[in-house]
């Protein structure tokens, strides 16, 4: 988790959705409260037009390497009298120049994300300062201007400045400070993390009956940490959590049988994928027809059907059949018959590709998986389905940690067990590109260098043109067969009745999942009426 940005390798400082603003964020007056427009099950996916001013009044963009950002007037930090990091940036207002410092901070701290993901490949804002007091201008890489656009604006949170000079980081909850909703008050590692409202946020309600009502609504937030599965559901199923995301199918199932009052969102979790690495030459999986083969071996609709109890979608990569993909989703009775066949249990023909590329009697390899999950249960059936056609795939189960230096690394030795991470943001091509730290295939190739140069220029700026883009991409990198294309199994989001204005949304922009809370309130009376 972690509670500052420049110091996770991972976009996930989960308590920042809560404290802290970013220049840009999901319009929430276009989901289900609003228009409809979306259902923010999802994210944004890149559709611009789903992106509305946050800290940021306006942006423009006046040439092919330049964004503005006007900043909005009269934001101040919060102030807690009980934080001495509160009280050294004593309430102020927010200007330019702590946008001009959290955005060279992001990008250019070694241990951030940002930095990580955009520097290397030059791919990081090449300037930014402030013109006034509420002005930034960002200068950018031309294959770059739209996405920047959205990472700058929707994908990084501002920080003061003091308290860094002060404390040299803000990994101490207590040093946390932002200008968003909800303020920490308390933090009990492995156990809870306290939130209370900021008196003087700036947002108020953009859509409904309470549009132009001070935000947040609810006094407290409390974000229980339930390791242990069926405590968590016991706590959802008694009352004693009014929510909770995250729940695999087969206990969803349980609890709308035990709890029929319950109210509930279906989406789908993105499928973790056996991948080979392709940068080897003395290993089987550059050759297209093993990797054809190997998943011509696997009956995918048996999983389907048995493993996940047909709570599943037989293709799930790179996206799912959802509302916010239905823009780049192509069925599969709608893809090329190369596509269709790696989705059809044909070992008869798998051994022949097998045999075609140099290996009549089938081959050894190993797989690295993470011991602590489901992975090793799923590996073995597909290991059996494997065997049959000759593969003897070695299933090597590591502890979470060394799993996750391993995948984060690419140091796996010949295959990997990892999961997509396409969903959320599929104009990011993670997955198809040599040097992100998300491709374990270490595939590359120049229809797709070209089609994310394209993406990054035009996300943003032209959804339309994005849109046909991802949706041939992902045609093709399917064609490509450079995983084993595995199911996506559904996943559940439930919450009682007394919650009130939320149905079901997850992630309201880029990345924000946790952004819809200063949107919602409990009817207490409800809640009695019905015995909690």
């Amino acid at each position: 988790m972690g509670f500052d940005e420049a110091y996770t390798v991972h976009p996930n400082v989960s308590t920042a959705f809560l404290t802290n603003d970013e220049l840009m964020r999901g319009d929430w007056a276009k989901g289900p409260a609003g228009t409809g427009a979306t259902d923010w099950a999802g994210g944004f996916i890149g559709r611009a037009e789903l992106e509305t001013a946050s800290l940021a009044e306006t942006w423009e963009l006046p040439d092919d390497e330049t964004i503005i950002y006007r900043i909005r007037k009269g934001v101040h930090w919060a102030l807690n009298p009980a934080s001495e990091a509160s009280r050294l940036v004593n309430g102020r207002e927010l200007t330019a120049d702590d946008v001009v410092y959290s955005i060279n901070r992001n990008f250019f701290t070694k241990t951030a994300y940002l930095y990580g993901a955009y520097v290397p490949g030059g791919y990081a804002p090449t300037s930014a300062k402030a013109l006034d007091k509420y002005t930034v201008e960002v200068k950018v890489p031309k294959t770059m201007h739209g996405l920047m656009l959205l990472v700058v604006g929707d994908f990084m949170w501002m920080w003061p400045h003091e308290v860094i000079e002060r404390y040299g980081d803000m990994k101490d909850w207590r040093n946390s400070v932002g200008t968003g909703p909800f303020i920490i008050t308390d933090f009990v590692s492995n156990s809870s993390i306290t939130f209370r409202k900021n008196p003087k946020y700036w947002m108020t309600d953009p859509v409904g009956p309470g549009k132009g009502n001070q935000l947040p609504y609810v006094d407290t937030v409390k974000r229980l940490i339930i390791s242990d599965i069926s405590t968590r559901l016991a706590a959802l199923r008694t009352g004693k959590i009014d929510m909770l995301p995250g729940i695999a199918w087969e206990d969803a199932e349980s609890i709308t049988k035990s709890t029929p009052q319950i109210m509930y969102a279906v989406g789908y979790v993105s499928p973790t994928l056996p991948v080979g690495r392709l940068d080897k030459a003395e290993l089987p999986f550059q050759d297209i027809k093993v990797r054809q083969a190997l998943n011509m071996a696997v009956n995918k609709q048996a999983l389907v059907d048995d493993y996940y109890g047909g709570h599943a979608a037989l293709l799930g990569y790179p996206w799912p059949p959802t509302r916010t993909h239905e823009n780049i989703y192509t069925p599969l009775d709608e893809q090329s018959s190369a596509v269709q066949d790696l989705f059809t249990y044909n070992p008869a023909k798998a051994k022949t590709l097998l045999a075609e590329a140099g290996y009549p009697n089938g081959f050894k390899t190993k797989i690295i998986c993470d011991g602590a999950s489901t992975q090793p249960d799923l590996l073995s059936i597909v290991r059996e389905d494997l065997l049959k056609v000759g593969v003897d795939m070695e299933i090597q189960p590591k502890e979470s940690g060394v799993y996750t230096s391993i995948f984060r690394g690419r140091t796996h030795e010949e295959m990997l067990m990892k999961g997509s991470v396409d969903y959320a943001f599929p104009f990011r091509m993670l997955m198809v590109r040599k040097e992100s730290f998300d491709n374990p295939a270490y595939f590359e190739h120049e229809y797709t260098r070209k089609a994310y140069e394209e993406v990054s220029r035009l996300v943003g700026i032209d959804d339309a043109a994005v849109n046909r883009v991802l949706k041939d991409v992902g045609k093709f990198s399917l064609e490509q067969a450079w995983g084993i294309w595995l199911p996506a199994s559904q996943q559940y989001r439930m919450w009682w009745p007394w919650v009130k204005n939320y149905q079901g949304e997850q992630d309201v922009g880029y990345f924000d999942p946790y952004q819809y809370i200063h949107y919602l309130w409990i009817d207490s009376a409800l809640k009695r009426s019905m015995g909690y």
